[in-house]
């Protein structure tokens, strides 16, 4: 006890450091602010500086000076280290009450007990209200090992006496989530901001909870989160936007599942735009769109993009197969409300992203390339991601009923956050779970399918070949597969393209790593000290030399076309590699770069993403390209063109046809090899 006879509350909810970047605690907050409410717990306890960051073992450990509850938000990023910081802070302090809470933990945690056994109570779901009521429980005991517990819906605990205790009851259902005080108005953070000058503060806001799909893969439809919606008032949310823009906050992400399903989320839109126009900030706005409806999100996304609010409008297939989508419950969700969605974008210049899930029950090696072909055939311009199935507590896909039914193998690997600072030897290690087999896609076609999915991320969504394939598909009536996993699969003599087999060598001792437990993330220390996906760690290979890969892409395109027996006009393809490379900002050596053709490359690039393509036809003219000037600057021109770009659409360099009138300089973008 401090000099008041006050207990001390320790608040765990480690959160990433990320380039001098990280989130302010929201649970720790809301946790604190509803606890704060119930007079017992002001008359008994106090309050410690919120641990919000990640650090090491034995820093965090010492900032916990008697403390009488150590409480942890546990999830993927941060479960280790949480649990390693509870048991030498029990060790240090018999008598701490150590809760957890958070998606990490275990609703039926028996097993999880008797694993930890430094921890007293698990939360199961939100954590508000039975946290309040812990503490009020142990404010007339004398500590952890005299607390009685019992009958706290959502919890689990253990007696003085070792023995688990499991209350099945759920918390009871409130609609009004206003009961739970705004964390931001009550100005809980207001003290780490100035006390923190050297970190810039993200946020996260939610306007409501609840989601009504239930996503196998998911938590946030099941774990506790009721399928019915309950909402904060509108004014609140409002208040809560505007301390975010008066704290400055450049980047807010929104804890909604579905942004744009309700007729108040225009609303709130458009409160976002006008504290921005007003006073700067946020800068930008990050959501998870809703589903089944396309008007109200599509007039969203393009106010957001507008007023440059978005990093790009997501659009979330997961999988485009219809057995698929049976087996992980999402069959309720209309993909042609997506398609028309990405079409709309598309026609107003909206960037947009979408995500597919590889491992996913019932998909196999070809229904994983028809799920490709499908959504870039429907005219997908910006970016697709191609995400490795996580397994997630909680969840019907963590079931082992489910795993047996569809034959599902996975495997622990280490935690290597993408974009997240680079773990040392110093950090304790974190660790995710992933499927690396199904019985629909046995081990072999999964790496076969994970190949194919880096090659098309290298190729289409980082930029590198996109104008190519989309040619190749337009003009010889391929499918962007054909030459995607005629790369893929090496089907070209390695000796004569040596870089692309390099690459294609790379990605499969990748793999042969990621099945040795080996984390995701690579690491290249030129381009800083983050983790970076494999496809994004292939492009900066190949931005060493974008000249030379764009001669062997040449080849390679000539010998795709050879292989088919497809004629081509050898001219009509240098123009386009030329035009490709055109578009590919260089880390050095150029800002402002100009060339001559004789076809409308940039007319015929732009409407073939549109829903109203034009022919490639004779049609001499001079485009411009512009780029920041990185000047060698590895770090910058990746985090830039990388970081910053690939949501947002702006990877590309600024196209722009010259008049007749304009004097340019004619500089060689990419010297055509002579015909083989």
């Amino acid at each position: 006890m401090n000099n008041h006879g006050k207990r001390r509350i320790y608040l765990g909810e480690f959160n990433l450091l990320m380039n001098g970047s990280t989130y302010l605690p929201l649970v720790s907050g809301l946790l604190r602010a509803t606890a704060e409410q119930s007079e017992t717990v002001r008359e008994h306890f106090e309050w410690a500086p919120f641990l919000f960051h990640n650090d090491r073992l034995d820093r965090l450990v010492d900032r916990y000076d008697r403390p009488a509850v150590a409480a942890f938000s546990s999830l993927m990023w941060n479960a280790q280290l949480s649990l390693r910081v509870a048991e030498q802070v029990k060790q240090r302090h018999p008598e701490c009450l150590v809760v957890f809470g958070g998606a990490n933990v275990p609703h039926h945690p028996e097993q999880f007990f008797r694993d930890h056994p430094f921890i007293d109570v698990t939360v199961r779901g939100e954590g508000e209200a039975p946290f309040t009521v812990v503490l009020e429980r142990l404010a007339v005991a004398n500590g952890a090992s005299t607390v009685d517990l019992d009958g706290i819906a959502g919890t689990s605990w253990r007696t003085g006496r070792g023995e688990f205790r499991h209350n099945a009851a759920e918390q009871a259902f409130e609609k009004d989530l206003d009961l739970y005080p705004s964390p931001y108005i009550e100005g809980l953070y207001d003290d780490v901001i100035r006390s923190h000058p050297e970190l810039q503060f993200q946020a996260i806001i939610e306007t409501n909870r609840g989601c009504p799909f239930q996503c196998t893969f998911c938590y946030w439809g099941k774990g506790g989160m009721s399928r019915k919606y309950r909402f904060h008032g509108i004014e609140r949310v409002k208040k809560e936007i505007e301390w975010m823009a008066e704290q400055k906050i450049r980047y807010v992400f929104n804890a909604d599942s579905n942004f744009g399903m309700h007729r108040r989320d225009m609303e709130i839109a458009e409160f976002l735009v006008a504290t921005k126009q007003r006073t700067g900030f946020p800068h930008k706005f990050r959501t998870c769109y809703g589903k089944n409806t396309d008007e109200k999100i599509f007039q969203i996304g393009s106010l957001f993009h507008d007023h440059g609010l978005e990093k790009g409008i997501t659009i979330s297939y997961q999988s485009v197969d219809e057995q698929v989508q049976k087996n992980i419950k999402r069959d309720n969700i209309k993909l042609e409300c997506a398609r028309e969605l990405q079409r709309k974008f598309n026609d107003r210049g909206v960037p947009v992203y979408t995500e597919l899930i590889l491992g996913l029950p019932g998909e196999t090696l070809q229904t994983w390339i028809d799920g490709v072909d499908r959504v870039l055939g429907s005219g997908l311009h910006n970016q697709l991601f191609m995400y490795i199935c996580q397994v997630f507590p909680n969840t019907d896909l963590a079931a082992p009923e489910y795993l047996a039914k569809f034959g599902v193998q996975t495997k622990v690997i280490e935690l290597a956050e993408i974009h997240g600072r680079v773990r040392t030897g110093e950090w304790v290690s974190e660790q995710e779970e992933i499927v690396v087999a199904t019985a629909a896609m046995p081990g072999p076609d999964w790496a076969r399918a994970l190949v194919f999915s880096w090659v098309t991320m290298t190729m289409h969504s980082l930029k590198l070949g996109c104008y190519v394939i989309a040619w190749l598909v337009d003009r010889f009536g391929v499918k962007h597969s054909d030459f995607l996993e005629f790369v893929a699969r090496g089907q070209f003599d390695g000796a004569e393209f040596p870089r692309c087999a390099q690459e294609i060598a790379t990605f499969e001792q990748k793999i042969e790593r990621l099945r040795q437990g080996e984390g995701r993330g690579c690491v290249m220390p030129a381009y800083g000290d983050i983790y970076w996906d494999e496809e994004e760690a292939s492009f900066l290979r190949s931005s060493t030399d974008f000249d030379a890969f764009y001669a062997e892409l040449r080849d390679l395109t000539i010998e795709f076309l050879e292989q088919r027996g497809l004629p081509f006009d050898l001219h009509e393809l240098d123009e386009v590699i030329a035009f490709q490379s055109l578009a590919i900002p260089r880390p050095a050596g150029r800002t402002v770069s100009y060339a001559r053709f004789e076809r409308n490359v940039l007319d015929y690039f732009t409407a073939l993403f549109r829903t109203e393509p034009i022919a490639l036809v004779a049609a001499p003219c001079v485009v411009e390209a512009t780029q920041p000037d990185f000047a060698g600057d590895l770090p910058r021109f990746a985090k830039e063109t990388i970081l910053w770009g690939r949501k947002s659409g702006t990877m590309l360099c600024k196209l722009r046809r010259c008049v007749a009138t304009e004097p340019f300089v004619s500089e060689p973008v990419a010297e055509p090899a002579g015909a083989r």
